[in-house]
């Protein structure tokens, strides 16, 4: 067998097992650019770093990444391995940010080094394909991290007027000396342009977990898949076309996953077809509405402009007839 199909060994944690904060980010930290999924774009990482540096923090990017290219990839699989274990064994680098999400985690997710990062937790970013990541992550390593936008996908653009929300709602959650106050009992603030549906009423607390629809469901059957039981499910997708909600949807039902949550937040579910909008929208309120746990839908998180970052792990309440979710516990040590 090839070295690059080895798996490594990895120890599955109990259910009961403390969960770990990273530290939050100050000026002077390191964070690792890493390219662990699809090919990133040379001149927003460099635009990024530069961004990360004025601000004051150390950047430590492989040049060799910006290139980097095979075929949907960035990169091999060792390559990309390699380099994303390097920043989580590096007791130097406080931060992990992933340029971007596409395709390529599961391709590499059972050679990760979870053992080091349980050892040293520190911040992970990122959502889409990074959602298998995050998933991962609460099951080997046990610590919370952050489904937030990435550098290619708002964060480089966080100048701009429509990216000032994720910006700011990115900032608040990880960059601790900037915003000194705690975040224990703080809601996590939505557009007022936006507001949240409520589909099913009521109140449930749990850990918040999820991300990518596709991604949840990619991983059910393996060591890395959601735990879902008794927890908040946050979901999200993009150019899915309703038929294939429709059915990813259903393979969570059958998998026992919808009705075992405590709650569930929808994110956003684009589609550049307003009439495949409308379907989606029917879908996720049929399958909804057959359960019995609160549910919120319209929540800012997924492939749009305001995109919310949200701690993945965190003990959250959420509030379905306020259409609110509420931070039970800090995300980031201060």
């Amino acid at each position: 067998m090839l070295p690059s199909l080895l798996q490594a060994k990895t120890t599955t944690l109990r259910p009961e097992t403390e969960w770990l904060k990273p530290k939050g980010l100050k000026q002077g930290d390191t964070i690792a650019l890493v390219a662990p999924a699809g090919p990133v774009d040379r001149a927003v990482v460099v635009s990024y770093q530069k961004q990360l540096e004025k601000s004051g923090y150390k950047v430590q990017c492989d040049e060799r990444m910006l290139d980097r290219k095979k075929e949907y990839l960035a990169g091999s699989d060792d390559e990309r391995l390699n380099e994303l274990n390097r920043a989580i064994q590096d007791p130097i680098v406080r931060g992990v940010f992933p340029i971007r999400g596409g395709y390529g985690l599961t391709r590499i997710l059972d050679r990760v080094d979870y053992e080091s990062l349980r050892r040293d937790p520190k911040v992970v970013i990122g959502y889409s394909d990074i959602t298998a990541l995050h998933l991962a992550i609460a099951r080997k390593s046990r610590v919370v991290s952050f489904h937030s936008p990435v550098p290619m996908s708002n964060l480089a653009q966080g100048h701009l007027p429509e990216h000032a929300y994720s910006q700011k709602a990115f900032e608040r959650m990880l960059f601790v000396d900037r915003f000194p106050n705690p975040m224990t009992n703080e809601k996590i603030e939505v557009p007022a342009s936006d507001p949240i549906e409520t589909i099913n009423g009521g109140k449930a607390r749990g850990r918040l977990m999820g991300g990518n629809l596709s991604l949840v469901c990619a991983t059910l059957g393996t060591p890395f898949a959601i735990e879902a039981a008794s927890n908040i499910l946050f979901l999200e997708d993009v150019n899915e076309a309703p038929y294939r909600v429709d059915r990813l949807f259903s393979q969570l039902r059958l998998a026992g996953i919808l009705n075992s949550v405590a709650g569930i937040v929808l994110g956003q579910f684009t589609t550049k077809d307003p009439s495949e909008a409308k379907e989606i929208d029917r879908v996720l309120s049929e399958a909804m509405k057959a359960l019995r746990c609160p549910v919120v839908a319209n929540f800012p998180v997924g492939h749009i402009p305001k995109n919310a970052t949200l701690p993945h792990g965190a003990l959250v309440e959420l509030d379905a007839d306020l259409s609110c979710l509420t931070l039970l516990e800090e995300p980031c040590l201060r």
